[in-house]
């Protein structure tokens, strides 16, 4: 008995690391060449703007009121600013999904069974630690590249982003690096210590999430 259900965790970790590997083309993403700060912006600003599609797989360790949490994710992004950020369990099952596209966004809790789905403001109001910055535009900062807004202010290092500021949210990149190795997201009390594991280019879409019709809708979004 005990052997089988090795085995049958072992299936569930492989597969899992199958379903984080997208089928399309990818290729590594070739660190910046600039020599400054200034060509960083520049570099960064062009490839931004050629964006078509990049996958990061990443440690995430979340703190709120002391209590902390970490877990494994996959970070998706487009150059139209679509946004998928898949977080696993340990058994590598998917636990949330934070998609978002234009003003809406979609949070699938599956570790609860939960769905809830609004605009960027009212998720704002309910998952705070991303202040009124949108899910699309954080997630291109974790993933080292501009975001679209007058409100972020940046600050650049020859390797890359160093920092970025939206409000009372401030994101730090250590060391400045693209792609980013590790990524800070303080507000307030809140923390997302982020590790980038894995960092490719790919021409793989995003695929918009459903949930099972089982799963009780407009429960307000939370990790």
């Amino acid at each position: 008995m005990r052997r089988a259900a090795v085995s049958l965790v072992m299936l569930a970790l492989l597969a899992a690391c199958r379903t984080t590997r997208p089928a399309g083309e990818e290729t590594p993403i070739v660190p910046l060449a600039s020599k400054s700060a200034t060509d960083a912006r520049r570099e960064l600003a062009a490839r931004r703007a050629q964006l078509t599609g990049q996958r990061s797989l990443v440690n995430i360790r979340a703190t709120k009121g002391g209590r902390s949490q970490s877990f494994r994710a996959q970070l998706q992004i487009e150059g139209s600013g679509r946004m998928l950020l898949t977080a696993f369990t340990p058994f590598g099952t998917n636990a949330v999904r934070i998609y978002a596209a234009g003003d809406q966004v979609t949070f699938i809790n599956d570790f609860e069974g939960t769905l809830w789905h609004g605009s960027v403001a009212e998720f704002s109001g309910a998952f705070s630690l991303f202040g009124g910055t949108p899910p699309s535009a954080m997630g291109l900062l974790i993933a080292g590249l501009p975001a679209d807004g007058k409100a972020i202010a940046y600050d650049y290092d020859a390797g890359g982003l160093s920092r970025a500021s939206v409000g009372d949210v401030v994101i730090t990149f250590e060391p400045p690096s693209y792609p980013p190795k590790h990524v800070n997201i303080v507000r307030g009390e809140q923390k997302l210590e982020i590790e980038t594991l894995e960092s490719m280019m790919t021409t793989t879409p995003i695929v918009t999430p459903d949930a099972p019709k089982t799963y009780r809708c407009c429960v307000p979004p939370r990790l």
